[in-house]
């Protein structure tokens, strides 16, 4: 049986191993934002001519663009039907600049050690899917039994609506350009989760002498947020034992609340 801190460590190493396994693309690689994002009014982003000059372009309302990083610098293709209708103003977007090749840039000025780009911000609303864990989980009292603090080891899903805000700058150190990309997100879904249960004379009453562990079964709701894809959250749930003593359980099918970490599978 892990303890919480085992748990937790368990989860944090493979988030890690995760982000390391991602980190190992070449910096040339065209690394995908995954799919269509909503890009906020008032961005700017530039578009090259034939000469190589850059002409700039803002973005007078939201919408929606496929973006996509390479040699750390964030590329955007937008939907047209999403864009205002052609204007002939140059410094704005509209559907006459959907076919065009736009990108986040900005000039350095070099004089610092360290210098960041100011941030270029979108948005995402997704079906979620989370592994977690209850790292605690709290029973509340039942007839003339106290509440139960449980932290057995678990596993469990989380399904549901997730919001995600993400941004994007680019960072330079001694004249060298990296990117730095954040996401920040939070949702609201169903889980349902497994762990072992204690059985006793204490928690059915008297109703079992002998002391074992059962399976339980969990469902319930969970309120999330997460940076990048490690995720912590609130749940209220449920639970009910998987065999014949489920019936002389005091906690059966009564509500517990429990604090989970996660990581997003997609």
């Amino acid at each position: 049986m892990f303890s919480i801190t085992q748990r937790l460590a368990l989860f944090l190493a493979l988030w890690s191993c995760l982000s390391g396994c991602a980190s190992l693309n070449s910096r040339d690689d065209i690394r995908a934002l995954n799919r269509i994002y909503r890009v906020r009014a008032g961005q700017t982003l530039y578009q090259a001519d034939a000469q190589g000059g850059l002409t700039e372009k803002r973005l007078n309302q939201p919408a929606d663009a496929a973006l996509y990083q390479r040699a750390d610098t964030l590329f955007a293709a937008f939907d047209p039907h999403t864009l205002p209708p052609s204007d002939g103003n140059p410094t704005t977007f509209d559907q006459g600049d959907s076919a065009s090749l736009l990108f986040v840039h900005y000039k350095p000025r070099l004089r610092l050690i360290e210098e960041k780009s100011p941030w270029f911000y979108y948005q995402l609303t997704s079906f979620d899917i989370d592994l977690f864990t209850v790292l605690f989980k709290y029973r509340f009292p039942q007839r003339d039994r106290p509440g139960q603090l449980a932290t057995s080891a678990n596993i469990g899903v989380y399904t549901g609506i997730r919001y995600d805000l993400g941004r994007f700058r680019n960072i330079y150190l001694r004249g060298e350009q990296r990117s730095d990309v954040q996401s920040f997100s939070f949702g609201i879904g169903s889980v349902l989760s497994i762990d072992p249960v204690l059985v006793n004379e204490f928690n059915t009453n008297g109703l079992i002498t002998t002391e074992y562990e059962a399976l339980g079964v969990n469902y319930g709701l969970a309120t999330i947020v997460g940076y990048k894809s490690v995720t912590a959250g609130l749940a209220v749930g449920f639970e009910n034992l998987a065999d014949r003593n489920n019936r002389a359980w005091v906690y059966r099918q009564k509500p517990w609340l429990g604090f989970t970490v996660g990581i997003n599978i997609n």
